[in-house]
């Protein structure tokens, strides 16, 4: 693989980067404008450091963001307090370290893999939880995820005409089989993501984040930093994201939007629950046994075309194989190595995981995917509790209403596809966050400033 020098200048430019976002924007601003930024433009590329996680775009965003709160909002630091409902991510951490060391692999390759999921899992919630709990970041949030959606437009627009070649143009390769980028007579559009399912989750989640912040008024009439009337560019997200040509996106957008649309106006919750809960349940029936999902195969088979049914067939086909053999060490897991995956008597591998949560449980057991599947679900648990779906419609939650929707639907996503989007934990922090202040505080007011945005002297100290 050939890479372009345009590899190396921005993965190691982007924590200098981050560094002057934080001297030029209030800190939980620069939170969201250099990990959106990083997850939307950075390469698919890790360099491999030895004995030390890979240096990707999540870790980028994520060293660059620790290394200027240190600098510039130390107070962040000291405002964390830890509380029981971060067991979850802790546990699905240090699952990793359990795994290794419960099959023989030994307490280094246990610290290896924990680093390994601290820095991809770990480090973005944790940014969640000191900038995001409080209901004006969560707003600006779910507003960044938006506009974020709204400046990848052209690119997308791009490849659905050229080809997804972005990627390829800018730094050197495909990141992945180009043959999976035809859909429907057409080109579904990757840009700088790592698949264009994943592309098309990502606008996915800022064609529900615009609609909702539209109908509930919190945008206005014209967007902030990009000068455009709201409607007009709400519109165009929801257009590009139908080009992306992802039936399971669109279908999860959808529900998403049908769900909130019944708690809000019908005062109907039951959808909600089925979003949150379906993962759980697909997860213990498909984890044990139970159903094999012929039945849901069957039900796609008739409705859709061959080549989705195809696609989902082979995706549980090997969900059974691997389901059964995680079984066989179903507490902890089989740890990394691939170890978990099927192999003849050749030794040679018959089993593709695609799933998130099969690869989990194949993994790190059913303790690790307990913790992860507990990491996404008590945040829209937790905020169901403080904000019931009566007070959805005040304009101030209902700018937050999109971010718990998008945890479960990012959850049901990753039941058939492992789609890492560490947005997902930046909205798990904040919301977790916002979960343990006391209601009556001054920051679930909005418009007043978390303590984490209480900003430093701007000359960094170092010692």
């Amino acid at each position: 693989m050939a890479i372009t020098p345009l590899v190396p200048l921005m993965m190691f430019g982007w924590i200098p980067f981050v560094l002057g976002l934080f001297k030029r924007l209030r800190p939980h601003h620069a939170v969201i404008a250099g990990f959106l930024l990083a997850w939307m433009f950075l390469p698919q590329y890790d360099y491999e450091l030895p004995g030390l996680p890979n240096y990707s775009k999540i870790s980028a965003a994520s060293y660059g963001i620790l290394l200027a709160t240190y600098l510039y909002n130390r107070a962040a630091f000291r405002a964390f307090q830890f509380h029981p409902f971060d067991l979850p991510v802790i546990l699905w951490c240090v699952s990793a370290f359990i795994s290794s060391v419960s099959n023989g692999l030994g307490p280094w390759d246990g610290l290896s893999a924990m680093l390994g999921k601290i820095t991809m899992w770990g480090i973005p919630y944790f940014i969640g939880r000191i900038y995001f709990g409080n209901t004006e970041a969560l707003r600006d949030l779910c507003i960044g995820i938006f506009l974020g959606a709204l400046v990848y437009i052209p690119f997308c627009l791009y490849e659905v005409v050229m080809s997804p070649r972005l990627h390829k143009i800018f730094y050197g390769w495909h990141p992945h089989h180009f043959g999976q980028t035809k859909r429907g007579g057409g080109w579904r559009p990757v840009v700088f993501m790592e698949h264009g399912l994943m592309n098309a989750m990502w606008m996915a989640g800022g064609s529900l984040a615009g609609i909702c912040l539209y109908a509930s008024k919190n945008l206005g009439k014209r967007l902030p930093v990009i000068p455009l009337p709201s409607l007009l560019a709400v519109i165009a997200v929801v257009v590009t994201f139908f080009l992306c040509k992802s039936m399971g996106a669109f279908l999860l957008m959808v529900g998403g939007l049908v769900a909130i649309f019944a708690a809000t106006r019908m005062r109907i919750s039951w959808l909600l629950w089925v979003i949150m809960l379906y993962p759980g349940f697909y997860m213990v029936s498909r984890g044990t046994g139970a159903w094999d999902a012929q039945n849901l195969l069957h039900m796609v088979q008739t409705y859709t075309s061959e080549e989705r049914s195809g696609s989902l067939g082979f995706r549980i086909d090997n969900e059974n194989i691997l389901s059964e053999k995680a079984r066989e060490r179903m507490v902890f897991g089989w740890a990394g190595w691939k170890r978990a995956w099927v192999r003849d008597d050749a030794g040679e591998t018959i089993s593709v995981p695609d799933g998130l949560w099969i690869i989990a449980y194949g993994q790190n057991g059913v303790f690790g995917l307990t913790a992860l599947a507990l990491t996404l679900l008590l945040p829209q648990l937790l905020f169901l509790r403080r904000y019931p779906t009566a007070r959805w419609r005040e304009p101030v939650v209902a700018a937050m209403v999109p971010l718990s929707m998008l945890l479960g639907l990012f959850m049901i996503d990753n039941l058939l596809n492992d789609m890492f989007n560490p947005i997902m934990l930046l909205i798990a922090g904040g919301l977790t966050g916002l979960a343990i202040r006391p209601p009556d505080t001054a920051l679930d007011v909005p418009g007043l400033s978390a303590a984490s945005d209480v900003v430093a002297p701007r000359t960094p100290r170092l010692l």
